[in-house]
C-alpha cells in the first residue's frame, strides 16, 4: 500500500508538469498576423467570439498564461454583460447554423479545457449569480484517473465521473470531449497524425480514441458531447472530416480568431476558433485587446 501510495502521487506529479510544459505550446496557434480576424465562413451570419479558459484558482503565485482567479473569470462575464453580450451554449450555435435556431446579436461563448476539479469549486456559484453558461472540456484518462483515487487538491486535480454529473447538474455547464489519451505531446501531438501512420490507422486511432471518451460520458453520466475539443489545438487535415461523421456537430480549435457562423452552413462549425484568457490584464484590456467592446 505504501509504495501503490508513491508510485500515485509521483504519477500526479508528473501529470501536473506535463500539463504546465504542453500548454505552453498554445502560443504557436495564433491567428496569422497574430491579431483578430473573421473566419472565411461568409460576410452573413453572426460573429461568435469563445473565449478559453483552463484552471481556476485563488492563489495569486498559481496565476498564468492558463491560470485565472475566479474573481477575473466573473469580471470578464460582468465586463461582457455590460457590453451587450450574452453566453450562449454551444448547442445553441449548433441550433442556430443547423436548425434555424436565434442566437442574441452579440452571442459569446465561454469554454473551460481540461476539466479541472477546480472548475466544479468554483463555476456553480459564479454562473448563479452571473446566469452565464459555459462548455467545460474534459480528458477521459485524468478523470477516470482521479475518480479511481480522489485526490482534493485543486492545483491538479480533476473532475470525476461523479462530479462531472455534478457540474452538469446546474443546469449551466456543457460537457466536450478533450479526447480519452492524447491530450499529450509525445509520442503523438494532441490529435495530430504519427509520421508515417496511414490514412487508416490515423482514422482507427482518432475514432477509437474520441469514441471512447464518449462511451464512457454516456455510461457514466448520461452524456453525449456535441463538440470535440483539439488537445493543444493540434489538426491535422482531415480530422474534422472523421469527427463529423462520428456524428460530432463541432470542434474547437486553438486558432485566434473570430469565426462567422452561418445557418445552413454547417461547415462554419469546425475548427471553431478561440482566444486564451491569461492573467495579469484586465478584463476591459483583455477583451478590447481582441476587439470584443
Amino acid at each position: 500500500m505504501f509504495i501503490a501510495t508513491i508510485r500515485i502521487g509521483l504519477l500526479r506529479r508528473l501529470l501536473a508538469l506535463a500539463v504546465f510544459l504542453c500548454l505552453a505550446f498554445f502560443a504557436l496557434f495564433r491567428a496569422p498576423d497574430g491579431a483578430p480576424a473573421l473566419s472565411a465562413a461568409t460576410a452573413q451570419g453572426t460573429p461568435l467570439p469563445v473565449i478559453m479558459y483552463h484552471s481556476l484558482l485563488r492563489d495569486p503565485a498559481m496565476a498564468g498564461p492558463y491560470v485565472l482567479s475566479p474573481d477575473d473569470f466573473e469580471a470578464d462575464i460582468l465586463y461582457l454583460q455590460q457590453h451587450g453580450y450574452e453566453t450562449v451554449s454551444l448547442r445553441q450555435a449548433v441550433d442556430y447554423v443547423l436548425s434555424g435556431g436565434s442566437l442574441p446579436e452579440k452571442p459569446v461563448l465561454l469554454t473551460l479545457d481540461d476539466g479541472f476539479l477546480n472548475n466544479l469549486s468554483y463555476l456553480p456559484d459564479i454562473l448563479e449569480r452571473t446566469g452565464a453558461c459555459v462548455l467545460v472540456s474534459v480528458v477521459g484518462q485524468y478523470t477516470e484517473l482521479f475518480s479511481g483515487h480522489p485526490d482534493p487538491n485543486p492545483s491538479y486535480a480533476y473532475l470525476s465521473w461523479d462530479e462531472i454529473t455534478a457540474l452538469t447538474a446546474t443546469g449551466k455547464v456543457e460537457i466536450g470531449n478533450h479526447s480519452w489519451g492524447f491530450h499529450a505531446l509525445s509520442p503523438r501531438r494532441g490529435a495530430m497524425r504519427l509520421p508515417g501512420e496511414t490514412d487508416a490507422q490515423y482514422r482507427a486511432a482518432l475514432i477509437n480514441d474520441a469514441a471512447r471518451l464518449q462511451n464512457a460520458l454516456n455510461e457514466r453520466c448520461g452524456l453525449s458531447p456535441q463538440v470535440y475539443t483539439y488537445p493543444y489545438g493540434q489538426i491535422s487535415e482531415g480530422a474534422d472530416t472523421l469527427l463529423r461523421e462520428m456524428g460530432f456537430a463541432a470542434t474547437l480549435s486553438c486558432y485566434e480568431l473570430i469565426t462567422t457562423l452561418t445557418p445552413g452552413r454547417p461547415d462554419c462549425l469546425y475548427s471553431i476558433g478561440r482566444f486564451n484568457r491569461p492573467s495579469g490584464i484586465s478584463s476591459a484590456d483583455f477583451f478590447t485587446d481582441i476587439g470584443l467592446s
